[in-house]
């Protein structure tokens, strides 16, 4: 299974985000169920990715919209 197969339902950043941390903090813990380990590192993944692409999405909208501000002013 991909990480393009794990779909991520239609989650805010900050949910995606805050997701990610909870994934780390249990897998950091000492009780961390080696049982489920594959499945939370691939969910961190999709997640990661997920968090990534938004990024990298909202650079670029900035950049556009500065670009655009720069063309107006100078």
């Amino acid at each position: 299974m991909t990480m393009a197969d794990h779909k991520t339902p239609e989650l805010s950043y900050n949910e995606a985000l805050a997701e990610l941390e909870s994934i780390l903090s249990s897998l950091r813990s000492e009780s961390c169920d080696v049982d489920t380990l594959a499945e939370r590192t691939r969910r961190a993944a999709t997640l990661l990715a997920e968090c990534r692409k938004r990024l990298t999405r909202t650079e670029e909208e900035l950049n556009k919209v500065l670009e655009e501000l720069d063309s107006t002013i100078g």
